[in-house]
């Protein structure tokens, strides 16, 4: 017996009203759909009820080039039928020419039937599955053979076919639905949709039961089973089930007329389509007949992750939006402010290019909201939950004390609050009803405060009634503190605190963190390599693939052992400093002491001023440490002509206005100094306070005359004598490019593919927005960054709003088209070559930013010049993988993690694609993770040596630090921007995190989904209101 004991599913049951959740993983009939308008709930008191329309209906997206064929030649392992899994060296390489792959003849494999349906919407994954392609793109030339080799473990485990031939598997679409309906939008939770399977796989018997018993169903509309059910192919077969009133699933139930027509429902199965597994053996072999069946490829790695997902769904909690995440609450950690980090894992069954498909098993990490009642976990996080000390140095402080009695808020703590839990799950505690809400806000009135109009009884007058007299009076329960605010959950629904309760599993994604919940976040998660590898064998072993019967059933068995691959160590470019000083690395390192900077900016620094936050940090302070500033920025070669500039405060920044008035006062005092536009605001911060730090870039953007760079300093950082020299140095790097200069360059030699005057770098990236108040959505902020100088190592910034959750820049063309202009106006040319590094894409839209960026790029150079066309390369940076490596102990740092430098092209990458795993910086803390480069276009017939080499060498030259870093810095840069336009754009309080189930569109430069237009250039103008910041690196 199982028991389905989620509190949303049995309200679902008793038939009171809607499911309100945000579904998981939303697959309509088998495709990929946005979520759909989902009404609020039902108000407390009488009124009428919100509707929550947080979906919006799905954008035409630009359709991905035709698929890539090849000939490659088959490819078969040899070692395949032999009973024993290994690590199927790469196979042979030989490239297929440039010029354009040939055709593919048909596959001589018995086909598999495709079975069309006759109702309307049913399984069609071919959609979804044509987003996923990935041999579109750019063809894999070969594999690199430069730098230091060596080999080493990853985090995957080879899946082989038992019999030496993997099994077709039968794809049916499941159709459940209540006897009784509830309306046509109704939703069914994905947790009672799989009891309803469950209860239906007990009750068959006969012919169906080898077929249901190995089958793995998603909790939706798929079902996948190596067996074939006797259903006549293309007709449907409808079996009705009824659940259990205990909530358990009954083996061999039988249901009876007596049974609650709300516990009664129908499932209709068809057969839509066979999936030989066989397909995916021959993709990662590389075979050349593949590409032509990718459809049934990448079906079958659905329905293997379905597979896999199966037995950790009933043992551990679910979480995220793709469905292979898991944590349990043994070990869980709490953290400040009323989080718990739990630890658990994810899995994804995964094509490769060892010969054999792979399961990725890494540990997770993730942060939620305590349970329990609200008046509790606010008290939380607001550090009011108890009254223990911190405790002295190595000490742990008292006692955990009662949690405080909190009777009242001020508007701050209430902004808090509403930052931390909208969005989250929650029951009420005044009636009996085990029904899900969402919080939508957090009222800033009190309970006692808010009035609404209810009907008189038996036609007589209305009459107002505040939410305190309305619980007594209908639900005979007093609000015992009526100068608490009231959660909003609908339109018109709210309810006190103190009839609140939140449910387990409601996650604080890291936007939602702050500063001293992300440092406990990343010391409880930064697990040193060789723990990590031993947690990620406990993992595999406690899952145990082999005892699996359904796995058993499907013919697969996955290795116990990772698989271990070969790797190498690039060697790290030259440094450039002044005065002809070159240096070399050390595992990714370099100092910074003796050396002056590559380049100053075109003025000196002369039109500055210093403010101080901190009440603590007086002008004597001040002085002091600007003295010492100074000193550092001199002998790093920084002209600085005001050395002793004004300084203003301490200033209380809570009082109204007092940000902005500061730092109109100091960009007055910077231009009596200067005669000419402040160059820059010093800012010292009492602390890491981001409502601060944000609160002062936005105002030093939307509250002067023209936008003037600031940098922000820390109190403590600046008074402590130890360290401080290290931390002035990284100030003046920022210092330095936000002032026009550059700290330093790689070299162009080791720049393979890049041309003095002839080349661009460009990067892109998308800052995805915050949820506003009840159905709004703010716009995301995308932005381009590219070089304008001959030796490419100087930016300019483009950066344009669009409508929210939008993964393609819409208005790319106009950006593209202004970097050239200002590319010929330094160099009186366009660039021959234009190397595109592109961030904040998904894999599943892949295809679609490369066929409508591709197009956006030609036409902003055809309406520059008609002749005009450079040589392109465009490369995916992706970092939220889970692909780590494991080196031996003589191969491995002090930290135990692999040298600046790895890079892997073999075994986990892509069998096809131009793809490999770079690891450009040294692991400092925890495991080191690599970034993940997939090149989609290359024009420039670059080899992957040269690829690899030239990524490896840029990541050395991001100027704001003296080691090299994880990401492109092209796309670490426009990430950065990104980071302060979404401040400049976005209120500080509703920072919150995205939604992930919303889609955009990839044109327009205006427009309109919640009641408000967008004006895309609105930050592109305040930014041109100071001409210098076009050549300054002011996001610095």
């Amino acid at each position: 017996m199982d028991r389905y004991n989620d509190l949303d599913e049995r309200e679902y049951l008793r038939g009171r009203g809607r499911y309100n959740d945000e579904e998981e993983d939303r697959y309509d009939r088998g495709r990929r759909t946005p979520h759909p308008p989902s009404r609020a709930p039902r108000a407390e008191y009488p009124g009428d009820a919100g509707r929550s329309n947080y979906g919006s209906s799905h954008q035409d997206r630009p359709q991905p080039p035709s698929p890539y064929q090849s000939n490659y030649d088959d490819r078969r392992n040899p070692s395949r039928h032999d009973g024993q899994v290994r690590d199927a060296p790469p196979p042979s390489y030989n490239p297929p020419s440039r010029a354009g792959p040939p055709s593919v003849a048909g596959s001589s494999r018995r086909p598999t039937s495709a079975m069309p349906s006759s109702r309307a919407g049913a399984t069609d994954i071919s959609e979804s599955l044509t987003r996923l392609s990935l041999t579109s793109y750019c063809v894999r030339p070969g594999y690199g053979s430069e730098g230091r080799p060596l080999s080493v473990l990853s985090n995957f485990f080879q899946v082989r076919a038992i019999d030496g031939r993997a099994k077709v598997i039968y794809h049916y679409d499941v159709d459940i639905e209540p006897v009784k309906q509830r309306g046509e939008n109704a939703k069914k939770p994905k947790g009672l949709l799989r009891a309803v399977w469950e209860q239906f796989c007990l009750e068959q018997q006969g012919s169906f039961v080898d077929g249901l018993t190995a089958s793995a169903y998603d909790g939706r509309r798929n079902a996948f089973t190596p067996n074939k059910l006797p259903i006549a192919d293309g007709s449907s077969q409808t079996f009705s089930v009824a659940l259990a009133p205990d909530g358990i699933v009954h083996r061999m139930r039988e249901s009876s007329s007596s049974d609650d027509e709300n516990r009664r429902w129908k499932v209709a199965l068809k057969l839509v389509a066979e999936v030989d597994l066989e397909f995916v053996m021959d993709f990662c072999r590389a075979d050349k007949k593949a590409p032509s069946n990718e459809e049934q490829c990448l079906t079958g790695l659905m329905a293997t992750n379905v597979l896999m997902r199966d037995v950790p769904s009933k043992t551990f909690a679910q979480v995220g939006t793709t469905g292979n995440k898991f944590f349990t609450m043994a070990g869980a950690v709490a953290i400040p402010q009323g989080a718990v980090v739990c630890k658990g894992f994810m899995q994804s069954f995964r094509y490769s290019s060892s010969g054999l498909p792979m399961l990725n098993l890494d540990l997770g990490y993730s942060a939620f909201l305590s349970d329990g009642p609200a008046l509790e976990v606010i008290a939380k996080i607001l550090d009011k939950g108890s009254s223990r000390g911190r405790g002295g140095r190595g000490g742990f402080g008292g006692p955990p004390g009662q949690t405080r009695d909190i009777s009242q808020l001020d508007q701050m703590e209430i902004s808090i609050v509403k930052r931390t839990i909208r969005g989250m799950k929650f029951t009420v505690t005044h009636r009996d009803s085990p029904r899900l809400h969402t919080v939508l806000s957090v009222t800033f009135q009190p309970a006692e405060q808010i009035t609404f109009e209810i009907q008189g009884r038996e036609g007589g007058p209305g009459r107002k009634i505040t939410i305190v007299d309305y619980f007594r009076e209908f639900h005979h329960v007093q609000v015992t503190k009526p100068r608490l605010p009231c959660i909003q959950y609908g339109k018109k629904a709210f309810i006190p605190l103190e009839f609140v309760k939140f449910e387990r599993w409601n996650s604080l994604p890291p936007t939602k963190l702050n500063a001293e919940q992300t440092a406990e976040m990343i010391k409880i998660s930064a697990i040193k390599p060789q723990a990590r590898a031993a947690q990620v064998d406990h993992w595999r072993a406690e899952l145990a693939y082999e005892n699996q019967d359904k796995i058993k059933a499907w013919g697969l068995q996955v290795n116990k052992k990772m698989v271990q691959l070969k790797a190498r160590i690039l060697p790290p470019p030259r440094v450039l400093y002044g005065n002809q000083l070159a240096v070399r690395p050390n595992d990714g390192s370099w100092g910074l002491q003796g050396k002056r900077f590559f380049r100053n900016g075109r003025k000196p620094l002369v039109a500055w001023s210093v403010i101080s936050f901190d009440r603590w940090t007086e002008q004597d302070e001040m002085h002091r440490y600007i003295t010492f500033l100074c000193q550092v920025l001199q002998s790093h070669g920084v002209e600085v002509v005001n050395t002793q500039p004004e300084c203003i405060g301490p200033i209380d920044p809570r009082g109204n206005d007092a940000v902005a008035n500061a730092l109109q006062q100091a960009a007055r005092a910077a231009y009596r100094a200067g005669k000419c536009a402040p160059q820059l605001i010093c800012c010292i911060l009492p602390g890491r306070d981001a409502w601060l730090y944000e609160k002062i870039k936005k105002s030093s953007f939307n509250d002067l005359k023209g936008p003037v760079p600031t940098q922000c300093m820390q109190a403590a950082k600046i008074r402590a004598p130890r360290g401080i020299a290290a931390y002035t140095d990284n100030l003046v790097m920022k210092i330095q490019g936000k002032i026009g200069g550059l700290p330093h360059q790689v070299s162009l030699d080791d720049l393979p593919g890049m041309v003095k005057g002839k080349t661009m770098l460009l990067g892109g990236d998308l800052g995805l927005p915050p949820i506003k108040a009840g159905n709004e959505f703010a716009p995301t902020v995308a932005c381009t960054i590219a070089t304008f100088n001959a030796d490419c190592d100087t930016y300019s910034a483009q950066i344009r709003l669009q409508e929210g959750r939008a993964e393609i820049i819409s208005d790319l063309s106009s950006m593209i088209e202004e970097h050239l202009k200002i590319f010929y106006k330094h160099n009186k040319e366009y660039p021959e070559r234009i190397l595109i590094f592109r961030d904040g894409i998904s894999e599943g839209q892949y295809a679609a930013a490369l066929a409508y960026e591709h197009n956006a790029i030609l036409k902003a150079c055809d309406r520059l010049q008609k002749d005009y066309r450079p040589l392109l390369l465009m490369c995916v940076c992706a970092k939220r993988h889970n692909t780590r490596f494991f080196g031996r102990s003589e191969d491995v740092d002090m930290t135990g993690n692999l040298p600046s430098g790895l890079v892997v092209d073999q075994s986990v990458t892509h069998p096809y694609a131009f793809d490999f795993f770079l690891q450009a910086h040294a692991g400092r803390v925890g495991t080191a993770r690599p970034t993940h480069y997939i090149c989609l276009l290359d024009e420039l017939a670059i080899t992957p040596d040269q690829l690899q080499q030239l990524v490896h060498s840029l990541c050395h030259s991001f100027t704001r630090c003296t080691k090299s870093v994880s990401l492109v810095p092209v796309c670490y840069i426009a990430d950065l921007v990104c980071q302060k336009a979404r401040i400049f754009v976005h209120d500080a309080e509703s920072t919150v995190a995205p939604s992930e189930s919303s889609a955009g569109r990839s044109d327009g430069r205006s427009t309109r989904r919640t009641g408000f237009n967008i004006d895309i250039m609105q930050v592109q103008k305040v930014l041109e209101r100071n001409d210098e910041l076009a050549e300054v690196a002011w996001w610095m």
